[in-house]
């Protein structure tokens, strides 16, 4: 895992508790381009919505993975790593 100074931490946290507000225990977590989650959804006839969060490439993983580790939430079999959007399924 990255080292990260004070500021991208507080930019971390920033959008970890954006996340917070919407995650639940049954949802899934993962990071990726919103156009190809969107297209993933339909090719696969999923009834789950996504909900996008935009951040910073280098952060995504850290933020995907804190949810994993911390809050015990499933990690998306649709997620990558250094992506331009962590989204969150319901």
């Amino acid at each position: 895992m990255p080292v990260f100074n004070a500021q991208q931490i507080k930019e971390i946290n920033t959008l970890i508790a954006e996340v917070e507000k919407i995650i639940a225990p049954a949802c899934e977590i993962g990071a990726r381009d919103k156009s190809i989650v969107s297209q993933l959804l339909k090719t696969n006839k999923e009834a789950k919505k996504a909900h996008y969060f935009a951040c910073k490439r280098e952060y995504s993983d850290a933020i995907v993975m804190h949810f994993v580790k911390e809050k015990a939430v499933k990690k998306s079999r649709y997620h990558m790593n250094n992506q331009s959007s962590v989204f969150v399924l319901k």
